[in-house]
């Protein structure tokens, strides 16, 4: 069974007004946690989830990478040609 971890979070991005870019991003992740069956979506309290698997509490670091060209975007999501932006 594959099980999907959701956990609910925000990101904090710092936008640098003399260079036009982002020049960094913080990544926050809340403490909640829901599990969801990925086959049919049915949730998965967090009890019935530590019976199926073999390590007391699986943990996989949130890894994000930071911008290596943090060019502004458009709201269309392109990279902005405007100047509007």
């Amino acid at each position: 069974m594959k099980i999907s971890k959701i956990t609910p979070g925000f990101v904090i991005q710092v936008f640098d007004t003399d260079s036009q870019t982002f020049t960094k991003q913080n990544f926050v992740a809340g403490d909640q946690v829901d599990y969801e069956n990925e086959g049919d979506g049915s949730s998965i309290n967090h009890e019935d989830f530590l019976k199926l698997v073999s390590v007391p509490e699986p943990y996989l670091s949130f890894n994000m990478v930071q911008p290596k060209n943090p060019a502004v975007k458009c709201g269309r999501g392109d990279v902005c040609v405007c100047g509007k932006c």
